[in-house]
């Protein structure tokens, strides 16, 4: 008997044909990181079949050069620092990386500031320095991107000890500060706020700061919270069809295959699109082998889909001069 793959535990032929989305003008994949210019054959590869024609990408500089040659024409990239620099060298490195990746055009910055990023690197959302840093992403006239929060179910597990890693609302409140701080300037949240599992928190969120947008990224994350709550998640999505941005956060690897990527882009079409109701193929490792997750559905209307997979992404980045292929897109 055949032992079944983490990414496939249904057993599906993710090369079976399948129809585009019902979207008018290019699919952007709005949250993904591809690491590597030669992880980029099979990516394409996988996107092609899943209809998804552009991405936003968080990219390691060193690797974005070498992929905006070839692949520019659907890659835009979002500057992003480098992670393993030593503590006493990171803001010089931060800030030429920021240079070299709006000399890229890159039109986004990414602050992530999950609450393992954070004692990790001895900084915090309210530390001087991420301050500064918000503002030197204003300074290039780039979008403020950050991750922000994780799931209740780490908080609950890996993040008990409050006295090493905080609170979730000990996060927030130091984002909302940055937020008013910046209130005016276009602001982008990954994961939905990274708290879909408290809509109304999100909800008040969006309500307070017009220019905040979020977006549906993350695959194991997305099926279990938004299917747990799947008549509230649908709702919550069609109210604010204007704000959000969709992306799965794809990422690549030397060891993830077609089907290995092929299993996230087909779980997030099944989410948004479909009514689909059953096993999702992906092994969430937050839950035992016999209490997984049921992926639910939402079957969101056609002009909720396409302003999720194209004309928010178009509007949001357009206005600041995002370029797709050496073509502004249009706001």
């Amino acid at each position: 008997m055949t032992a079944l793959l983490d990414h496939n535990q249904i057993g599906l032929n993710y090369r079976s044909p399948l129809p585009r989305p019902k979207v008018r003008g290019p699919v952007i994949d709005a949250h993904v990181h591809l690491f590597a210019r030669r992880h980029a054959s099979v990516w394409f590869e996988g996107a092609d079949h899943f209809g998804i024609d552009h991405f936003v990408t968080q990219t390691p500089l060193e690797e974005a050069i070498g992929l905006s040659r070839q692949w520019g024409h659907r890659l835009a990239f979002v500057a992003v620092p480098k992670y393993d620099e030593s503590k006493h060298t990171r803001m010089d490195t931060w800030l030429r990386r920021l240079d070299a990746f709006a000399n890229l055009g890159a039109k986004m910055a990414k602050i992530h500031m999950a609450p393992q990023t954070m004692q990790r690197w001895g900084w915090r959302l309210d530390s001087p320095e991420i301050r500064r840093i918000m503002r030197e992403i204003r300074d290039r006239g780039m979008i403020i991107m950050t991750h922000i929060g994780d799931p209740t179910l780490w908080y609950n597990k890996q993040y008990a000890d409050t006295s090493i890693y905080g609170t979730r609302d000990e996060h927030y409140a130091w984002w909302e500060s940055a937020l008013e701080e910046h209130r005016g300037w276009p602001w982008w949240c990954a994961h939905i706020a990274g708290n879909p599992e408290d809509l109304p928190r999100v909800q008040k969120l969006l309500d307070r700061f017009p220019d905040l947008v979020l977006d549906l990224s993350a695959t194991r994350w997305m099926v279990r919270e938004i299917s747990h709550q799947r008549q509230a998640a649908r709702e919550f999505v069609i109210r604010n069809e204007d704000r959000l941005i969709w992306g799965s956060d794809q990422v690549s690897g030397d060891l993830r295959d077609f089907d290995f990527l092929a299993s996230r882009w087909w779980c997030h079409r099944k989410l948004f699109e479909t009514g689909y109701s059953g096993q999702s193929p992906i092994l969430d490792p937050d839950f035992a082998a016999d209490q997984q997750p049921i992926l639910h559905g939402l079957a969101l209307p056609d002009e909720t889909l396409q302003k999720l997979y194209h004309d928010n992404a178009i509007r949001v980045l357009g206005k600041m001069g995002q370029k797709f292929g050496g073509m502004q897109v249009a706001a």
